[in-house]
Formats: C-alpha cells, structure tokens, sequence
C-alpha cells in the first residue's frame, strides 16, 4: 500500500490541492486539516453510516451533517488524522484481501486476532490501529492469526 493510494481514496490532487507521494507531504495535508469532500469519500468507500463514521472519527452526528452543508470546509487535525487512519488501514485491508468488499466486511466484523473485538472500534486510538496494521500483516503473511 502506497501513500499515493491512500491519497487516492481521499480525494487525489484535486481534492487535496496537491499531488502527495511521501508521508511527510501527507502529514503536511493532514496537519492543514482535510477537506470534508474527503469524508464523503472514505464514507462511500466503507460503506459507512454517518454513526459509524462519526464513531471513527471521534466527531459527533451534528458536526458531520454541519460539515457536508459547507463543503470548502476542512476538518480538524484530529479528525483529519483518524480519517486518514481509517483511509490508510482500508487500504491495506484491500491489500492483504484483494478485494474492496472483503476488506470492508473484515473491518467491520470481530476478529479473533483482536479478542473478537471490531477494527472499527478499534481505529479510534492509535494504539488499536497499531493491533489492526499488525494482524493484517500476519494474515498477509499466512501466519495464523
């Protein structure tokens, strides 16, 4: 998984206003706040409620709906680093399953690896993110998980 995929699912160069092909470029982006179009289409993507989204991203149901009125608004650092998060561990889920639709399913269901616990719920820390990037490599690797 590239940074240049990740950039991809969050809009590419013209939503983000910039080409990104290095993570310090993609900090940079992440910093200065993503654009809401991005949360739309990390939303599509997952197929993601608005609650789901909202969990994911720590931001409540009425800022969600305040930020698609005013799409030329940007998120907040925090909320644009759990989106990329989200975007960034979709993406390696599609990796290791090869297929949009597992990687969503698998996101979205307990996995044993985690203690029969959600990825989803877990993206909201860094720290669960961490457990979800590395039962993914296991998986990639055939190690049983």
């Amino acid at each position: 998984m590239s940074v240049a995929e990740v950039a991809e699912l969050l809009g590419g160069s013209k939503v983000l206003g910039q080409r990104v092909s290095s993570q310090l470029k993609m900090a940079d982006v992440v910093d200065e706040g993503l654009p809401t179009v991005s949360l739309n289409r990390v939303k599509l993507a997952l197929g993601l409620s608005d609650a789901e989204l909202g969990n994911a991203l720590g931001i409540s149901l009425k800022t969600i709906h305040r930020l698609r009125k005013d799409p030329g608004r940007h998120l907040s650092s925090s909320a644009s680093d759990r989106l990329y998060r989200v975007a960034r561990l979709f993406q390696l889920a599609v990796e290791v399953f090869e297929d949009s639709e597992a990687a969503r399913e698998w996101l979205r269901s307990p996995q044993i690896g985690l203690d029969d616990r959600v990825p989803m719920d877990l993206m909201t820390s860094d720290a669960g993110s961490r457990e979800i990037e590395a039962l993914l490599m296991r998986i990639d690797y055939g190690v049983i998980s």
